[in-house]
């Protein structure tokens, strides 16, 4: 059998404040239709026989409303994705000896949903047949700094990518120099046998191999999928594909995603602009955002707080919800 599972643990604090602790960014409604969240997005275009979906205690009704369908499996405790990936195997290893699994983040956006499938079953297909791991591997568009990458090593079968290595984030000079050289990006989508990604589990992570077996995560260390596995494993493909992909990471995403009004702004919610352009806004229903002479910013207002800041500086919201926390400003997260 096939099996989809949805990682939908995270907290997008790129996208604060609308990302917030109590509503991350798979809740919101940020992607191509803003009537849908990131998370309901995900669980519908995907084509498996079962769905299972692995969230934290505080989201575990959140998530089961949306996708009524899916197996919820509640996290002991937050740990990363190669303890959450390891959590699903397990009990899909334990309904299903045979079963492969589709690795998806719950927080990313895809435009083109045929070609975006028609890879991933390819991906399945590989990781069946070849008893691969299969990663899917974005065409860039531009140099970017805020993925990781892919480095080719030549063809593999059906039209895939052998994989030399995965690459974590890089700075601008060295993105430049891998986009020019075919790199792809990494999608953070992985296909796998369950038994495959287990083995990979005791042989490079044995404490959390040691946590799935006695259910004691309190000293696990937050590792994720990409640096415990990935980086260490071998034999790795990669399908390309181009199919409309966002990580949704930043706010700068939405000029992506959604169409500019006439002078060129995005905006999520209300906006009201004059001689202003290349603007991202968000507000919250029943609030308006009002823009005179200014030029690309993102103005984002939500709950309790508001961000200002030059678009250029969109990965930079991270370093704000660094200084809450310093100053114990927690009820803004």
């Amino acid at each position: 059998m096939r099996h989809a599972v949805i990682l939908a643990g995270g907290g997008g604090t790129r996208l604060w404040p609308a990302s917030r602790t109590r509503r991350p960014k798979q809740f919101l409604p940020i992607g191509t239709d803003p009537s849908e969240t990131l998370l309901a997005a995900t669980g519908r275009r995907l084509r498996a026989d079962a769905t299972w979906v692995v969230t934290g205690a505080d989201y575990a009704a959140a998530v089961k409303e949306i996708l009524p369908n899916a197996r919820v499996l509640v996290e002991p405790a937050a740990r990363n994705t190669a303890a959450a990936v390891g959590l699903a195997a397990r009990a899909i290893a334990a309904a299903d000896p045979e079963g492969i699994i589709g690795v998806f983040p719950s927080d990313q956006s895809i435009a083109g949903e045929d070609a975006f499938r028609a890879a991933a079953d390819l991906a399945y297909r590989l990781a069946a047949g070849e008893d691969a791991i299969v990663a899917l591997g974005i065409r860039p568009t531009r140099p970017e700094t805020g993925f990781g990458y892919l480095e080719p090593d030549g063809p593999g079968p059906d039209g895939s990518l052998r994989v030399a290595r995965f690459i974590e984030k890089p700075d601008a000079a060295a993105a430049a120099r891998y986009v020019a050289a075919g790199y792809l990006w990494n999608a953070g989508i992985f296909f796998f046998r369950a038994a495959r990604i287990l083995a990979e589990i005791r042989a490079h992570l044995p404490r959390l191999a040691a946590a799935l077996d006695d259910g004691d995560w309190s000293a696990l260390p937050s590792i994720s999928l990409d640096y415990g596995i990935m980086e260490r494993a071998t034999g790795i493909l990669a399908v390309p594909g181009d199919f409309g992909w966002n990580d949704v990471g930043s706010f700068n995403a939405l000029a992506d995603i959604r169409a500019p009004d006439a002078q060129g702004n995005v905006a999520q919610g209300l906006l009201v602009a004059h001689d202003a352009t290349g603007n991202v806004t968000g507000a919250d229903p029943g609030h308006l955002i009002a823009l005179v002479g200014v030029s690309d910013l993102v103005v984002v207002q939500a709950g309790d707080a508001v961000l200002v800041l030059p678009r250029d500086r969109a990965q930079d919201v991270r370093e704000i919800v660094r200084l809450l926390r310093e100053r114990g400003l927690d009820r803004y997260l």
